[in-house]
């Protein structure tokens, strides 16, 4: 048997020769003519295919050229479905999904196209570009690496590198890789980045230079123009700036990053209109809810608009709770808009949510402080330093309030603590000063008070300062020194005492006419000169149960008929109708400073003129005035020592004398007229032994008998130091003030 080629009838097939057909010469040719010309037509076949597909690829690429994304994406994927394996699609499609936010698409044909082409650095360079902006930060730091171990000459790689290098906050890192980029050669993004260094270091005139150069090489990129309008906004060059982020907006409008920087512009030119457009525009775009909600807040507040800016920061903190900036300028605003209460709430809600973050119980410590809320904010300095026993900060405010509350010794310690850490603070030093004098060591108290960097406080400190001083010459008995110290701690104070004018004759007669029935509810009215001490009475008097005190007009206007009124008026004759319209003024006026229902009214009138008396009688018949007094030489030796109210500075020590004459004279006008009936009450006296000193004047308001206080006694001041010198201390004082003295005390009439 004989087997026939394998290659004519198939492997391992046998056919028996007696069965093989003859060949015909004529057969065997037809047959390779066949299949000749069917090689041929598969191969015009695959050539017209070819051709197809590279036309349609070049369509599709026109089509995504021209936007017609959609239809760009259909023609790739028809592409791919012939030729899985074509990279150049899979790199042409991953372009297409990474416009259309498909970034993990995007970086899977990317990651297909690579492992077609594993040497090509470009398609590494790409990868790494979409993983950036998908936020996966270490894997495109990953990328550019891989891509820069194949060809450490790509500049884009190392631009990027620095791009990233600067996000981790590695300036210095990402300058190196900007500048690498550039010895490869000029790339405006390795410009912006060396920008962007260069204004994370205040350095705002050579980011605007860098950023200049990158917009000369790319003057149709719009990122480019919006970092140079950062440049511009940071030197201050609001105009240029602005044209900066319009250019960046008609290169791409819409970017986002652009609206958000022109919207705060506007907001710091005092243009908040147009910048709350901006912001607003900006409130459904991905990735800038927060800073356009923070942007409309802004411009809210910008415009004035508080309440509704209140509103909106409300909006930001309910998205983002701990929210520093705009909690802080909630509070702010509402400050501005005195809603103290739900300031104060808000601080406790955050101090609630975040009970390990000390930051928001230190601002409530401050907001109790300014809110003079003492013995609150002494609870949250306390625990401050009870979980931080190094906050020197927390320490001060500790011991300055609880110096305020009178806990004086425990004051005075964290003060040399404190000192310790910061021996150049004023306040703390005088605190300690002021312990040193309460103590009885005027040496120590000298000692600081002579530092040379004392004589650099500010004004208000050095006058505290001067008056430390002066008390510490007059326990010497250096009574001149006192005096000039006591005189240069009120030098530049304020000084608004108002004129008396010499008493009219009308006066008398005006007293001498028939009173009306006494009114309901008549008030007491208590006055006295500086330095009588009659601040304390009133204090003390605040004290009684059943009393309403008034000090209000101590700091400043009430607007009754006893501000602001000419006195002259007083004496005309006034109608029914005028008397009962003052007289409801002024009531309602007392409600509105504390004037409670059901008690009796004193009110304390710092600067009385007799002229007042007119008023009184007749809008006010069954009114009494109470005048706490004391020997006048010691009225202007403590006014001189120890001040009296804001506005009412012995700074000019002669025409302060003059003045005292004067405002004494008018407050004992009227005395032992029964129209209107005075006591006058020994000042010091009453406050030291109120038992029996004060039975007139507990009879005279109402009361059983004036109940003690631990307030009363000799008056102190901050630190517990005296606030007043005992009666008859004017006498040693007498070789020096012997002037002074002779004219309080001159008898010639006003």
């Amino acid at each position: 048997m004989i087997l026939v080629p394998a290659h004519q009838t198939g492997a391992g097939t046998s056919v028996p020769q007696s069965r093989r057909l003859p060949e015909s010469p004529l057969a065997n040719v037809k047959c390779r003519l066949a299949a000749a010309c069917g090689i041929i037509g598969v191969f015009r076949a695959r050539t017209r295919a070819t051709r197809t597909a590279k036309n349609m690829l070049r369509e599709t690429i026109e089509l995504h050229r021209q936007g017609r994304l959609e239809e760009a994406e259909q023609g790739y994927r028809s592409v791919l479905a012939a030729n899985p394996a074509n990279g150049e699609v899979l790199r042409l499609l991953a372009g297409l999904r990474r416009q259309r936010g498909d970034l993990a698409e995007a970086e899977r044909l990317i990651e297909a196209a690579h492992s077609l082409a594993p040497d090509q650095p470009g398609l590494i360079v790409m990868l790494g570009a979409v993983q950036y902006e998908a936020g996966k930060h270490e894997e495109s730091q990953a990328s550019y690496e891989r891509a820069l171990a194949l060809d450490p000459n790509i500049g884009g790689a190392h631009t990027a590198l620095g791009h990233i290098a600067f996000l981790k906050d590695d300036h210095k890192l990402a300058e190196q890789y900007f500048r690498t980029a550039l010895r490869v050669g000029e790339d405006p993004q390795a410009y912006t980045g060396l920008g962007m260094v260069s204004l994370g270091a205040n350095d705002a005139e050579m980011a605007i230079k860098y950023f200049t150069r990158a917009a000369d090489l790319a003057p149709n990129d719009a990122g480019v123009q919006f970092s140079l309008g950062r440049g511009f906004m940071a030197r201050g060059m609001h105009a240029f700036a602005e044209q900066a982020f319009l250019n960046a907006l008609r290169l791409r409008p819409g970017l986002p990053q652009a609206v958000h920087a022109l919207g705060q512009l506007f907001i710091e030119t005092g243009r908040g209109a147009e910048g709350e457009k901006q912001m607003r525009s900006l409130l459904n775009v991905r990735g800038f809810e927060m800073a356009a909600e923070i942007g409309v807040a802004d411009a809210l507040r910008a415009q004035q608009r508080l309440d509704e800016a209140v509103d909106a920061y409300r909006i930001v903190l309910n998205r983002a709770p701990g929210h520093q900036a705009a909690t802080s300028v909630l509070l702010w605003a509402l400050g501005q808009l005195n809603r103290s209460d739900e300031a104060l709430e808000l601080v406790t809600t955050q101090c609630e949510r975040y009970p390990d973050h000390l930051g928001w119980l230190e601002q409530r410590a401050r907001m109790l402080t300014s809110l003079q809320r003492y013995p609150e904010a002494v609870v949250d300095w306390q625990a401050i330093v009870d979980r931080d026993a190094s906050n020197v900060v927390a320490k001060n405010h500790l011991a300055q309030l609880r110096e305020w509350l009178g806990e004086n010794e425990v004051a005075l310690a964290l003060a040399h603590e404190v000192a310790e850490t910061f021996p150049g603070d004023e306040q703390i030093a005088l605190l300690r000063i002021r312990g040193y004098l309460r103590n009885g060591d005027d040496a120590a108290a000298l000692e600081l008070l002579t530092q040379s960097s004392f004589g650099v406080l500010p004004d208000t400190l050095k006058r505290m300062g001067s008056n430390y001083l002066g008390r510490i010459h007059d326990r010497r008995g250096e009574y001149a020194s006192a005096v000039q110290s006591f005189k240069d701690a009120q030098t530049g104070l304020t000084s608004m005492m108002p004129g008396l004018a010499a008493l009219p004759a009308d006066i008398q007669r005006i007293l001498a006419e028939p009173s009306a029935a006494s009114i309901e509810s008549a008030p007491i009215f208590l006055i006295g000169v500086p330095g009588s001490g009659v601040e304390y009475v009133a204090g003390m008097l605040s004290e009684q149960a059943g009393v309403s005190v008034l000090r209000d007009r101590a700091v400043g206007r009430r607007n009754d008929c006893f501000d602001g009124r000419t006195f002259e008026r007083a004496i005309e004759e006034i109608s029914s109708e005028e008397t009962e319209t003052l007289r409801s003024e002024y009531f309602s006026a007392a409600r509105a400073a504390g004037a409670a229902a059901g008690t009796t009214l004193i009110d304390w009138i710092p600067f009385w003129d007799a002229h007042l008396l007119a008023l009184v009688k007749r809008v006010f018949p069954g009114a009494k005035i109470i005048l706490a007094e004391r020997d006048l030489r010691d009225s202007l030796l403590n006014w001189l020592a120890f001040g009296w109210i804001p506005s009412a500075a012995l700074s000019d020590f002669d025409a302060g004398v003059d003045w005292l004459v004067r405002a004494n004279r008018h407050a004992r006008h009227g005395l032992g007229n029964t129209a209107v009936p005075h006591l006058v009450v020994d000042s010091m006296g009453v406050l030291e032994n109120p038992a029996t000193a004060g039975a007139d004047l507990a009879r005279f308001i109402g009361v059983d008998a004036l109940q003690r206080s631990e307030k009363f006694g000799r008056p102190h001041t901050l630190g517990g130091l005296d606030a007043s010198f005992e009666s008859g201390h004017w006498k040693p004082y007498e070789p020096i003030l012997a002037d002074a003295f002779a004219r309080v005390l001159a008898p010639d009439p006003l």
